[in-house]
């Protein structure tokens, strides 16, 4: 379906008309949930009424109709969609409570933590003050690199700069974040205490799901 259509612009609650082209195929339709974009490249995500979701780019083949024409905003189509969207606080998708080492561990308890515990990220702490997340990815290229499983410790492993979240920010925020740092887990702190952890697959079961 071709991209970047600017006349085409629709409203949460409004229905998509995607023609098939074909005689003896029907026409499918579906109920905006959010729209994604700027005015110049919308697209949508799009609750089908086969029951999936997914995103739609509008092409010559696609059709707006407006919720007050189709009677969606006094009888909307039902969806199977129950759980958290983008513009969720993140607080509703993050693991709690956080796996945490002390920085002064080694890589190799900092590796057997995480094994243990089947998780892709520690918080490391001083004390009880968070000084930031190491990954397996992490603990992965500091023995890569050398390190002595036994001698270097957590903190030593810590990126130069953690990118921390609050709890309320919404799962679209928290997903732009990950792109823009390009990592896979950001703890989330209210003041000085770590209250849970974000994962880039629990982002992307809400982005993608």
């Amino acid at each position: 379906m071709e991209r970047g259509r600017a006349d085409m612009h629709a409203s949460i609650g409004d229905r998509i008309l995607i023609r098939t082209g074909s005689l003896d195929r029907p026409s499918r339709q579906g109920l905006v949930r959010d729209v994604l974009g700027d005015r110049d490249c919308e697209h949508f995500l799009v609750a089908r009424d086969d029951g999936h979701e997914s995103l739609l780019y509008p092409g010559p083949d696609t059709q707006v109709i407006p919720a007050q024409l189709s009677g969606e905003q006094t009888s909307p189509r039902p969806t199977r969609h129950t759980g958290p969207l983008r513009q969720d606080p993140v607080e509703q998708i993050m693991s709690a409570p956080v796996i945490t080492v002390d920085e002064h561990d080694s890589l190799r308890v900092a590796a057997v933590t995480l094994s243990d515990a089947e998780v892709g990220a520690l918080v490391v702490l001083s004390g009880n003050t968070p000084l930031g997340i190491i990954s397996e990815r992490d603990v992965v290229h500091a023995l890569a690199a050398g390190g002595d499983p036994d001698e270097v410790w957590a903190a030593d492993v810590i990126g130069v700069t953690t990118v921390w979240a609050a709890p309320t920010d919404t799962i679209q925020h928290v997903a732009e974040l990950m792109r823009d740092a390009d990592i896979r887990h950001v703890p989330l702190r209210v003041q000085d205490k770590v209250v849970g952890v974000v994962s880039i697959r629990d982002v992307h079961r809400v982005l993608l799901g």
